[in-house]
């Protein structure tokens, strides 16, 4: 009888260890739609500024009903190479789980007021918007 419950345990052991492909473990960019945003400001060294920028920007992020997953970050110190543009200030990345959320979130008050508190410090923004679809 001994034997019989070992051999189960071990049974159960060996196909449990054998599906560990758990979600929470992909690599993946969780949000069907990654919204990625690129400021340029209009004087980076007017700590001024980039202190009322940053305080705007982050209070976008914690009151943002609509994004899921969101990056604040600037340009890293890597490799200079001609297909890197790192004259950007800040980055923004944040997912949506459909075209609706997004659609929404440009017009939810969150987003409105940090346009109203910031929209002045920058010189330029782009908006790169990708699907995730299977290649």
């Amino acid at each position: 009888m001994k034997f019989n419950y070992t051999y189960i345990l071990l049974t159960l052991l060996i196909m449990s260890s054998c599906n560990n492909s758990n979600e929470s473990d992909s690599k993946l960019i969780e949000g069907k739609i990654i919204h990625s945003v690129y400021f340029w400001l209009n004087d980076s060294d007017n700590k001024e500024d980039v202190k009322t920028f940053e305080t705007a920007i982050k209070k976008l992020m914690k009151n943002s009903q609509f994004a899921n997953k969101m990056h604040l970050g600037k340009p890293a110190n890597t490799e200079k190479r001609e297909v890197i543009d790192n004259s950007y200030n800040y980055c923004l990345i944040f997912t949506f789980d459909t075209y609706k959320d997004q659609r929404i979130y440009q017009d939810e008050p969150a987003h409105l007021i940090f346009i109203g508190e910031a929209k002045h410090l920058w010189e330029k923004v782009l908006i790169f918007d990708s699907i995730q679809e299977p290649i």
